[in-house]
């Protein structure tokens, strides 16, 4: 046994029964929506950067962003902050999203 495991071991502390292992931490990142192209996603990052929201538009398709090129229209994906999702939906007038 390490002396590190050992110390955690000895003095670490366990969650209390039916707590959640973690929270999840505002600055993850969380998906907004997946736009139909590059040229509505870019739309929405625009949108939402006017707004005071820091966006991320990702291309999801590997051939085409290692290419450089504008990929297909299933292949982008908008990305906020996990802090902003709710205000970034709001601003982009879409439905709240449905977890798990």
């Amino acid at each position: 046994m390490s002396i590190i495991s050992d110390f955690f071991r000895r003095f670490g502390t366990r969650p209390a029964e039916g707590a959640p292992s973690r929270l999840h931490s505002p600055d993850a990142l969380a998906l907004v929506t997946r736009p139909s192209g590059e040229p509505e996603a870019q739309l929405f990052r625009q949108i939402l950067e006017q707004n005071g929201i820091r966006a991320m538009v990702k291309n999801r398709d590997a051939a085409s962003a290692q290419a450089g090129g504008m990929g297909p229209p299933w292949a982008y994906e908008l990305w906020v902050l996990r802090k902003d999702l709710r205000r970034a939906r709001e601003t982009l007038d879409l439905p709240e999203a449905r977890d798990g």
